[in-house]
């Protein structure tokens, strides 16, 4: 059975290891200090082949990239910035057949738009309110990888 190529993306996250006078660098997927984050890159391990960062500063980060603290939120950028942080996203993630995407609506919404419409895009969390998110990530961590359609389409419903 021929399987799709699923690549998961979140945000990065306001709290972050050092801080402003920490110049050193830690690789991205140990940089972001949440459990929001840690919750949606346990469930991206679990359901995706590979999952990259959409950052507010840098655009595409690959989780081992070595980067330091910063302070910068989507929501702080004018929105031709925000366009260029996704399309940087969307770039970097052409060969996937599917994303799964679990980020805020800030860091969302561009990202969507930059996506191809030739990649399927699958947003458990959309709609799901904060306190809500970490029982979702803990099921969607749990859950079967989707390596088909119909597994795919099983993981969609648990959006709901």
């Amino acid at each position: 059975m021929m399987t799709d190529h699923v690549i998961g993306i979140t945000a990065c996250s306001k709290s972050k290891r050092g801080g402003p006078d920490s110049v050193e660098p830690f690789p991205a997927r140990d940089l972001y200090d949440s459990w929001l984050f840690d919750g949606r890159v346990a469930a991206l391990e679990a359901n995706c082949d590979r999952w990259c960062i959409m950052s507010a500063k840098h655009g595409y980060v690959e989780p081992n990239d070595e980067i330091a603290w910063y302070d910068q939120e989507m929501s702080d950028l004018p929105e031709e910035e925000q366009r260029k942080r996704a399309e940087d996203v969307a770039r970097n993630v052409t060969e996937a057949d599917r994303v799964m995407i679990l980020m805020g609506r800030n860091y969302a919404e561009p990202l969507k738009s930059a996506l191809p419409d030739s990649i399927e895009v699958k947003d458990p969390l959309e709609g799901v309110g904060l306190f809500d998110q970490r029982k979702e990530l803990d099921d969607l961590a749990k859950s079967k990888r989707p390596t088909s359609q119909t597994t795919f389409d099983e993981v969609s419903k648990s959006e709901k």
